[in-house]
């Protein structure tokens, strides 16, 4: 590990709000598995209430640990990791995330080896080993139907149409692959991307890595997965929509997030009839799942129990 002031190669940069103990077992894995490149981590902390502050203090003091004076969320955290950040390479990575080992260098090395490339994403899986849903083609209107939240990928998962959206299939044969976007809670971009495409956009919480690959895409650059690369991600886990009011939030910043991604990327003038089509079919989305959403919080069995417990909102980017 190299002196804080002096460049590295990669640069771990982790948005933590309340995930103490997540945030331990991520360092860990971080540490317990040091890449043979010079590396720093940065850890963007959220005015934590559970002393996430002071066990990175504690435990990891080589870390490089920035306090925020009150939660400025996913997006803001990281552009300010950006700015701090002095890696050749700069990895975002969710706080409730763990590493396997070779995870950082294989990420540098594909990089590396293809100049090409603005961005590139490991596979992730879940606690029981199964592959997440976080490698996707880019959103478009094919999405609504048969994308991740869809009623067609349930009851079609294995469709031609759902393996154009979801993309998690290709990792079969372990062969880097083309994607429309990865996920950004294990995201490696170039620095020299990063300069070009500028700041993650601090309207959106939901499509926050779709609209940020877009627009790494925009400057003839690709996304890869590399299936070689592994982590597990504990989605939601820290608390992200663990309460009624952060679970309907949700449903109202996901659907805003879709109608900023469309405007920003349709290519559409606003009298242009796609965006009626758009916003019909948002509009009719929203108060769909609402309505369900309200059945299911009045029906649940484990509504008290989530209710019981203090709303903590993670700064973690949900999926």
């Amino acid at each position: 590990m190299q002196d804080s002031s002096a460049a590295v190669d990669i640069s771990v940069v982790i948005a933590n709000y309340n995930t103490r103990a997540l945030l331990e077992t991520c360092l860990n894995s971080i540490y317990g598995h040091l890449p043979s490149r010079s590396f720093e981590v940065l850890v963007m902390d959220d005015a934590s209430r559970d002393d996430s502050a002071e066990m990175v203090r504690s435990r990891f003091p080589q870390a490089r640990l920035f306090v925020n004076p009150v939660n400025l969320g996913y997006a803001r955290s990281n552009n300010h990791a950006f700015a701090e950040a002095k890696g050749r390479w700069v990895y975002m990575l969710n706080s409730d995330a763990e590493l396997l080992p070779g995870m950082l260098d294989t990420l540098a090395e594909f990089l590396e080896n293809h100049p090409d490339v603005g961005g590139v994403g490991s596979l992730l899986y879940n606690d029981d080993g199964s592959i997440q849903e976080s490698v996707k083609a880019l959103p478009s209107l094919r999405s609504a139907f048969v994308g991740k939240r869809s009623f067609l990928r349930r009851w079609m998962p294995r469709s031609w149409l759902t393996q154009s959206e979801l993309l998690q299939w290709k990792t079969e044969d372990g062969q880097p692959f083309r994607a429309g976007y990865v996920s950004s809670a294990s995201l490696m971009i170039p620095r020299e991307v990063i300069r070009e495409v500028g700041e993650l956009d601090t309207r959106l919480w939901y499509f926050i890595d779709a609209d940020y690959c877009k627009r790494i895409s925009n400057t003839g650059k690709s996304i890869y997965c590399v299936p070689a690369a592994k982590a597990i991600h504990r989605e939601h886990r820290g608390g992200t929509l663990r309460g009624w009011r952060q679970r309907f939030w949700s449903l109202v910043s996901f659907h805003y997030g879709a109608y900023i991604y469309f405007r920003k990327h349709s290519g559409k003038p606003l009298w242009h009839p796609m965006y009626l089509m758009v916003i019909s079919g948002l509009g009719g989305r929203f108060l769909a799942s609402l309505v369900f959403q309200t059945l299911k919080e009045l029906t649940s069995r484990d509504r008290r129990v989530y209710d019981s417990k203090e709303p903590v909102a993670s700064s973690q980017k949900p999926e």
